[in-house]
């Protein structure tokens, strides 16, 4: 009998039927729950890299003391937002805790079991990541662990210090005694179904009056008391009690949403750009603080009222009231918008520009002939193909070329001729570039060094998830002027900032900065190529006029019309200042993966919007091959052969999927299936089309691709990289089936049948 009745006052304790509520009622307030449990476990977006803002902070691109109390600071606020939102829309459930002294500590305390088990998980994996990620001190590691639970600590004295001073209690209020106050009062409000003097008809009545039995609780960390009578307290008094704890509450919500606006209105000034977990973790906050509060008065009509709203914010979005295109800087939106039309496509594109554009290149590579004959030997020309994939991609993309032009003696630069790709490879390609032009000028004597390679591994992730917590997701305002044009201040706009930070201002130049460079062969030409959300098309984007890119041209004498698959960026916007665009917007427009940054709108009738390069052609090959086949002739007649270099982030033999799918998996494996192997497609695709280079081009085609081998440690596609990721990227030149392939890359440029060098 003492036993069933120790186990009925466990399953029946507070803490326990808060859980059970939270389960139960609750199911908006687990979901947050759930999300961040996902957020630092790795189970929800870790290939994006979403767990390291949890688990590696950064404030003021630093992680230290100051970026995990920060951290704490926000785990901080969401525990007590939940205590209060839980405490608003639950406390009604359990009336006999309004007859407590200090009722919301009492609660706070006793809706322990999910918030300490989320800090005391997350306390594990920061240290867990620090040692073997970051590879910190224990003398770091516990810095960082005190700077957390300093932030934790205080946020929660000052919400609780706030609310004893604040909320008053059923003494405070009606002068009565507390049902904690007297240990002689009367027996718990439930009795004890243990007991064989209640009848079952006592049993049955008791659980129909109150729907959440509670017979024991926490009345402080350590100390179990039985839960008191409260049928001797007016229903009034203890709604009254609710009621001003209540308003209590709102006054806090009130001051963290306040503080969120000014998070977003000084997002620019770094002091107010914490980290970008914290922003996430606060903006949970605030979207339950906003939902418990909905809740809390509309009641019955929550999910009405939710759905009404929801549709009313549909249709004024689609007016413009609270959604703005996101615009590539330096673009001209204002005034002419082009015609996007099938008629205007062909219009746009015929066989006397395709001419003279054709003629313009082959004047660049008679230039670049010039400089790379050496004693009447024709060179070997090489096109550069990088895929997208982050800044993994980036940082090893900047490692390829780095070590291709140490080895090369700076000859591998100067004998590329085209580089083309997509998202964070194209960045890093492009950094190098700027770096060897700078040096050309003779503004930068060394361009190859590990400094400038580490560049590309800086933070891009924070800045984003930042923008996008503290100012995206509600009613953005803010706007900059450059050249007279207009422009939001989103996350694209923080993407651009924090990059050109990072490289320096690298490409803070229009496109048109390198017309000439590219003009007198001192750089290779870049083609990227984004694609069109609109219809599939490719937006072809170089500081040349490139016609011949934007569709295939068939055998002279074939009676066959193909479709424009893509059309020529700095002529169709031609009106609108394209060459003037921001070079980082390029990049942007190159790299905007689907919602971590916004499609970009282009100044047409209708509005073409633009994402991601990856979606179409994820290693710029399409580019390169049509560029090699427009050029055949000439590169047949005037090099001694062309050397296809293709950088990947991931391996290309991925190893088959042997597991057995679940129910669900087998639902939306049709679709999964096909979108989750896009890359792997597309790898088919250039497979064959490359194969087929090797025939129609009738001269030595070599083709050499360096990868990342990600099958061994994962690295992940995200704009944030680790300690051991960087490492990883670092040292994967030095890899054997690498080291070969520069080899092979050194003798092909220096003309030579064996190796003259080892690898360095």
């Amino acid at each position: 009998m003492f036993k069933r009745r120790q186990l009925n006052r466990l399953i029946y304790s507070f803490p326990i039927q808060l859980l059970v509520v939270l389960f139960k009622r609750n199911l908006v307030l687990l979901l947050y729950w759930v999300i961040l449990f996902g957020f630092i476990t790795g189970g929800i977006l870790e290939k994006f890299g979403t767990p390291f803002l949890f688990l590696n902070p950064e404030y003021r691109s630093h992680v230290g003391f100051t970026s995990f109390f920060i951290m704490g600071f926000a785990v901080g606020s969401f525990v007590m937002v939940f205590n209060v939102s839980s405490y608003i829309v639950n406390g009604y459930r359990f009336p006999f805790i309004a007859t407590l002294s200090r009722p919301f500590l009492k609660y706070a305390i006793n809706n322990f079991i999910v918030p300490v088990g989320f800090i005391l998980l997350l306390l594990y994996k920061i240290i867990d990541f620090q040692l073997y990620n970051e590879y910190a001190g224990i003398g770091s590691i516990l810095v960082n662990v005190s700077g957390f639970l300093i932030g934790l600590f205080l946020i929660c004295f000052f919400t609780l210090t706030y609310f004893f001073r604040t909320n008053k209690d059923i003494i405070i209020m009606f002068g009565v005694e507390a049902s904690d106050a007297d240990p002689q009062s009367p027996i718990a409000s439930h009795l004890d179904i243990s007991n064989p003097r209640h009848t079952e008809k006592h049993v049955a009545l008791i659980r129909l009056r109150r729907k959440w039995r509670v017979d024991t609780y926490l009345a402080g960390i350590t100390r179990v008391k039985l839960v008191r009578k409260t049928d001797h307290y007016k229903r009034e008094m203890l709604e009254s009690v609710f009621r001003q704890n209540h308003l209590n509450a709102t006054l806090v919500e009130i001051i963290v949403f306040a503080g969120f606006i000014i998070m977003g209105l000084f997002k620019d000034h770094e002091y107010f750009k914490i980290p970008a977990g914290a922003s996430v973790i606060l903006l949970f906050s605030m979207l339950i603080m906003i939902s418990s509060a909905f809740r809390f008065w509309m009641k019955t009509w929550t999910t009405s009222v939710f759905i009404l709203l929801l549709l009313i914010l549909n249709f004024l979005s689609g007016m413009g009231v609270f959604y703005s295109h996101n615009k590539a800087f330096g673009l001209k939106y204002s005034g002419y918008k082009s015609t996007y039309s099938l008629a205007e496509l062909n219009k746009a594109v015929d066989a006397k520009k395709i001419w003279n554009d054709s003629s313009q290149t082959i004047r660049i590579l008679e230039k670049w002939k010039a400089k790379n004959s050496r004693d009447g030997m024709k060179p070997r020309i090489v096109v550069f193909c990088t895929s997208g994939g982050g800044s993994r991609a980036s940082m090893f993309t900047f490692r390829v070329m780095q070590v291709a032009d140490r080895i090369t003696d700076g000859n591998f630069m100067h004998s590329v001729q085209l580089i083309s790709g997509a998202s964070g490879g194209l960045i890093g390609a492009c950094y190098y570039r700027e770096l060897f032009l700078e040096n050309q000028e003779g503004k930068l004597p060394d361009y190859n060094n590990d400094t400038l390679l580490y560049n590309t591994a800086k933070d891009l992730l924070n800045p984003v998830w930042f923008s996008i917590t503290v100012s995206d997701l509600f009613m953005n305002v803010q706007r900059f002027e450059q050249n007279g044009e207009r422009y939001l201040k989103d996350r694209g706009y923080s993407f651009e900032k924090q990059l050109n930070e990072n490289l320096g201002s690298a490409f803070s130049k229009p496109l048109s900065h390198y017309t000439l460079p590219e003009q007198n062969a001192t750089v290779p030409m870049v083609v990227s190529s984004p694609s069109i959300v609109n219809d599939g098309r490719r937006l072809i984007i170089s500081s040349q006029p490139v016609s011949y890119l934007v569709k295939a041209i068939p055998k002279d004498g074939f009676d066959f019309m193909p479709a424009n698959d893509a059309i020529e960026f700095t002529d169709f916007f031609e009106k609108q200042n394209a060459s003037n665009t921001q070079f980082s917007s390029i990049m942007r427009m190159n790299s905007t993966f689907p919602y971590i940054l916004p499609a970009v709108s282009l100044p047409s009738e209708p509005i073409i919007k633009v994402m991601d390069a990856g979606l179409r052609d994820n290693f710029g090959t399409k580019n390169a091959l049509r560029f090699l086949y427009v050029f055949r002739k000439w590169i047949q007649e005037n090099t001694s052969g062309v050397v296809f270099i293709q950088v990947r982030d991931v391996h290309k033999f991925k190893p088959i999927d042997k597991s057995d799918k679940s129910l669900f998996e087998h639902v939306v494996s049709p679709i999964g299936n096909v979108y989750g192997n896009l890359l792997t497609i597309q790898d088919y695709n250039e497979d064959e089309s490359i194969s087929y280079a090797s025939s129609w081009l009738n001269m030595p085609f070599d083709y050499i691709s360096f990868e990342l081998p990600t099958y061994e440690e994962e690295i992940s596609l995200s704009w944030h990289l680790t300690t051991r990721e960087k490492k990883s990227i670092y040292n994967a030149a030095y890899l054997q089936e690498n080291k070969v392939k520069f080899e092979k890359l050194k003798n092909l440029l220096s003309n030579k049948k064996e190796a003259v060098a080892s690898f360095r």
